[in-house]
């Protein structure tokens, strides 16, 4: 059993959840498109995009976070 972790922030708004798949080819083609459909600036409303699939032993075996949020001073 893997886990698609998913997490982005559109408008200032968190949308997070965690997605079951049985495979891990299922698994990294879930976690391809949601980076391919909210980071990288794909939504210009979407400024921070996190995703990470963990196998049912915990482990992490892919993780990718895409942050476009600036900093004020």
């Amino acid at each position: 059993m893997y886990f698609l972790h998913q997490i982005k922030r559109t408008n200032g708004t968190y949308d997070k959840g965690i997605v079951v798949k049985e495979t891990y080819e299922a698994a990294k083609q879930g976690y391809h498109a949601y980076l391919g459909a909210y980071a990288y600036g794909q939504n210009p409303q979407t400024d921070f995009v996190n995703a990470m699939i963990s196998d049912d032993h915990g482990a992490v075996l892919m993780n990718e976070c895409w942050n476009s949020i600036t900093e004020e001073s």
